[in-house]
């Protein structure tokens, strides 16, 4: 033992760190969960503000946004057709399956099927802003 710690330092080092993590929120967790998860997303989609667009657009702010409304990237004819915005519900049917979301999207990946994982991910992406 270190000069100067008692026997109960690290009793209480576990206490608070058990503390601070029953202090995060469900979705803080879960964004978190989202970010490791996005590392798959991030192959082809920057996440940072200020970032230029990659293969896909820059997802940095557009939870909440127009669907294929990113400025400066050119989106494929089947999202562009597409009203609404990207919400929860939104972006867990496209998370799941994009080319049955949007047939004849240019996006080849054939969808984050773990709900759990899809729910992190969209948690994290509201965080992007």
């Amino acid at each position: 033992m270190a000069a100067g710690m008692t026997s109960s330092a690290s009793p209480l080092r576990a206490v608070v760190a058990i503390l601070s993590v029953l202090a995060l929120s469900p979705s803080a967790l879960a964004a978190d969960r989202g970010e490791s998860a996005f590392v798959q997303c991030a192959a082809c989609h920057p996440a940072a503000a200020g970032q230029p667009h990659g293969v896909g657009p820059n997802l940095h702010g557009r939870f909440g946004q127009p669907i294929a409304g990113t400025p400066g990237f050119v989106f494929s004819r089947a999202l562009r057709k597409l009203q609404g915005v990207w919400s929860e519900a939104e972006l867990d049917r496209w998370l799941a399956d994009p080319q049955t979301y949007a047939p004849g999207t240019k996006m080849a990946y054939a969808g984050l099927k773990d709900p759990a994982q899809r729910r992190a991910v969209i948690e994290y992406l509201k965080t992007l802003r």
